[in-house]
């Protein structure tokens, strides 16, 4: 599936005669496509941009366009497409009730959870967000860190073939420092919580 979807990025690439920087003008409509619909993986398009973009560039364009696609398809389900989604698709999200009930409770921090280890598809987790309580800000915030610690993982593992690999390491340890101090934040301010979720279990 992946390597059709490859495939079918390169054709259109190759079709509208884009290379360079001028790729911005496929890849970023891809982006909202892909925060909408979700038919294909968003790592495809941070290989695309750091391969021209290098590295720090590479990322920060895909962490742009990911953000922008997340928070547009969110205003666009909370405020105009809300009743009819929910009465279409609410019931196809049951088997996410645990990862809902989650981001009930913790807000922000089950979003960088989910944005970065890819549990569940990219546009679920937005139309989540959008039946959820969760307030605008707070989903701007989880959206914001959550998709960095994503494209900075994937985009430092995707450019293993570019970079020498001590500057490699080099992201790869400022990433675990990174979510060192996400994990110590988050403990720090939902200690409480954690605690009645281990009671409930153990009972």
């Amino acid at each position: 599936m992946t390597e059709s979807i490859n495939a079918w990025i390169d054709w259109l690439l190759q079709t509208l005669g884009l290379s360079g920087p001028s790729i911005l003008f496929a890849t970023l409509p891809l982006a909202l496509l892909q925060s909408l619909f979700g038919f294909f993986p968003f790592a495809i398009l941070i290989v695309l941009h750091v391969s021209v973009f290098n590295v720090i560039g590479g990322m920060l364009i895909s962490w742009l366009a990911c953000n922008v696609g997340a928070v547009l398809v969110y205003f666009l389900f909370r405020r105009y497409l809300y009743s009819w989604f929910d009465k279409k698709w609410g019931s196809k999200l049951k088997r996410y009730d645990k990862w809902q009930r989650y981001l009930d409770r913790y807000g922000i921090w089950t979003l960088v959870l989910l944005r970065t280890v890819p549990i569940i598809p990219n546009n679920v987790i937005n139309f989540m967000a959008a039946v959820s309580p969760i307030k605008a800000s707070a989903f701007i915030w989880g959206t914001v860190l959550g998709n960095m610690s994503y494209i900075w993982l994937f985009g430092t593992i995707s450019s293993t073939l570019i970079v020498p690999r001590e500057e490699w390491n080099g992201f790869l340890t400022w990433y675990a420092v990174f979510m060192v101090i996400l994990i110590g934040i988050f403990i720090r301010r939902h200690w409480g919580h954690l605690q009645e979720d281990k009671r409930s279990r153990m009972n």
